[in-house]
């Protein structure tokens, strides 16, 4: 394509022997008209030259260029249910794109089929709502090339306590034996993995920081960090509502962990017993509420049976403290999830609404989309600016530790300390697992103080700053993303986090080892995802709207005056 302006192009190229060629023929169409001899000769000579030209301009095949309007679709996977489509539509005013089975997608509103670069707008913000498989924005079409396969699959913590050994377990689904190479900061290993067997590493950090972290195949190559922490320890209390082994067990973990716990357990109606554990002469108790309280540990009966007042003074205490409520569920009421979460689930004993307390943001618990899933089934949160509130959906990890199991009581509990309490100094956040190239990495920050943007060093020590967007989901939590396109290390800065926090693009190849694949699956299915399109940052783009319609009519009205001319002359 030419173009003759930003806004006029053409098919066909304007070449020079073209234009000598009409030149010609329009010096011997004058001569012709001057040889007949005829009255009026300057309009034959006008209307001989709007035929020469239109007739040229329609071999051009001339267009206009007219900028897309800019924008927002939701796109939706088609296995997403009609009743949850409709109701996105009243909440979001966006074009709705569907997938379909051929990789493309329907417009909501009218029907018609479309790829992405067909539509007639551009996409200015971009809502992903179920998974939606390798969309790649470089390209805006779905990857048909990629097969899924099975690989490793990797339990670590996100953190550890300097001192504390890093215990990684390694699971191989593949139906064949493969051989591992890890390197975990300064140390390496190789073991043998037996078909779906599973092994576990365990590592002692020698210092503090991020501990870059590599677990190689023969097909593929796993990047993780893991942060090696000063440890920390917190002033908690438990409530629970009747005495049983899961807080026993639980207490004698966190004194293991030189926690200072206070714990109240009702024996009976109106009877309760008191313990503490690592619990200092200078810690004070005001009201039942420990003035240094960072985290409350309570069985949902427990809270439900507080006056309004206990309550109040519970949560204004820990709001103080950044802090952390964390419910278990009852006994024999354990969350069941259905993936698109638009079930009801009666999962306390008897409220719903379990912050009652005057002015506050209730928690819907019931409505799980309104959860942060932290670990499958077991682990979900809403982070508040000021609050975390927890769920722990399980009831029998003390059998763990009946059977010996320390190692894996742990790895059970860890998500409680890793995500649901934040650590003094540091800004709270979580991202995106299992980066991929060309893949959405997401960044969720919450913080007092609202950012603009971000910092993220790439490989190649260029600087991109992510503009931060609104969170539709969580009022306090801060949104940023982007698709990296460079392969390997990548660092995000923040202004009052003294370290950078590392996160490894993986090469595009790789996004075909299961893992990665339940990664996005598990971001998308969690929220509305959007970004700037990348691919509408680098290249405009226009729809186009043929006028040679016009010179056709203006050629036809030229022949048609020349031929008027001859015959009544």
């Amino acid at each position: 394509m030419n173009s003759f302006s930003e806004n006029v192009a053409f098919e066909n190229s304007l070449v020079l022997w073209h234009l000598l060629l009409l030149i010609g023929l329009w010096i011997l169409g004058i001569y012709w008209e001057f040889q007949k001899r005829k009255p009026r000769k300057g309009a034959r000579i006008i209307a001989l030259s709007l035929v020469l030209i239109s007739l040229y301009v329609i071999y051009l095949s001339p267009y206009t260029l007219t900028e897309k309007p800019l924008k927002s679709a939701l796109i939706i996977n088609r296995d997403i249910p009609d009743s949850i489509i409709d109701s996105l539509k009243l909440i979001y005013e966006v074009s709705i794109l569907k997938q379909n089975q051929k990789g493309r997608f329907e417009l909501g509103e009218t029907g018609k089929e479309s790829s992405i670069n067909e539509l007639d707008f551009q996409l200015d913000t971009v809502f992903v709502y179920g998974y939606v498989p390798h969309l790649n924005p470089e390209y805006y079409k779905i990857r048909k090339d990629i097969v899924m396969e099975k690989g490793l699959k990797l339990h670590y913590p996100k953190s550890i306590a300097f001192g504390d050994s890093l215990k990684i377990g390694i699971q191989n689904l593949n139906s064949r034996d493969t051989r591992i190479s890890a390197t975990i900061g300064q140390d390496t290993v190789s073991k043998f993995l037996p078909k779906e067997g599973k092994i576990d590493l365990s590592i002692l950090p020698k210092f503090n920081g991020a501990l870059l972290s590599k677990i190689s195949t023969d097909d593929a190559n796993y990047h993780f960090a893991v942060s090696v922490e000063k440890p920390e320890k917190y002033i908690m209390q438990i409530l629970s509502a009747s005495p049983d082994f899961e807080w026993k067990f639980f207490v004698d973990f966190l004194k293991s962990k030189e926690h200072s716990v206070y714990q109240k357990t009702q024996i009976s109606k109106d009877k309760f017993k008191s313990a503490f554990v690592n619990w200092h002469d200078s810690l004070q108790i005001n009201r039942g509420v420990a003035n240094d309280l960072k985290v409350l540990f309570t069985d949902a009966k427990a809270w439900e049976d507080l006056s309004s007042n206990a309550k109040r003074d519970f949560l204004k205490k820990l709001e103080s403290n950044d802090g952390s409520l964390i419910f278990r569920t009852s006994p024999n009421s354990q969350i069941q999830l259905d993936l698109d979460k638009s079930k009801s689930t009666n999962i306390f004993s008897t409220s719903d609404n379990l912050l009652e307390s005057n002015d506050y943001n209730y928690l819907q618990f019931n409505n799980l989309r309104d959860l942060d899933e932290v670990a499958q089934n077991a682990v979900f949160r809403k982070v508040l600016p000021e609050l975390i509130v927890g769920v722990i959906n399980f009831q029998s990890s003390f059998q763990l530790k009946l059977s010996g199991k320390d190692k894996e009581y742990a790895q059970l509990w860890s998500p409680i300390f890793n995500d649901l309490i934040r650590k003094s100094g540091d800004e709270f956040y979580d991202k995106t697992e299992w980066p991929v190239q060309f893949q959405p990495f997401f960044f969720r920050l919450w913080a007092e103080a609202k950012r603009e943007n971000i910092l993220v060093i790439t490989p190649t020590s260029d600087t991109i700053y992510l503009a931060s967007k609104v969170d539709y989901l969580f009022a306090g939590r801060q949104h940023f993303m982007f698709y990296p396109k460079q392969e390997g290390w990548h660092f995000v800065q923040l202004k009052n986090q003294e370290a950078p926090i590392p996160f490894y693009v993986h090469p595009e190849d790789e996004i075909r080892q299961s893992e990665f694949l339940l990664n996005y699956n598990y971001d998308y299915l969690k929220y509305l995802n959007f970004a700037k399109s990348v691919i509408q940052q680098e290249k405009r783009s226009f729809n186009r709207k043929s006028v040679t319609i016009w010179f056709f009519i203006l050629f036809i009205i030229g022949v048609t005056y020349l031929w008027i001319e001859d015959k009544i002359t």
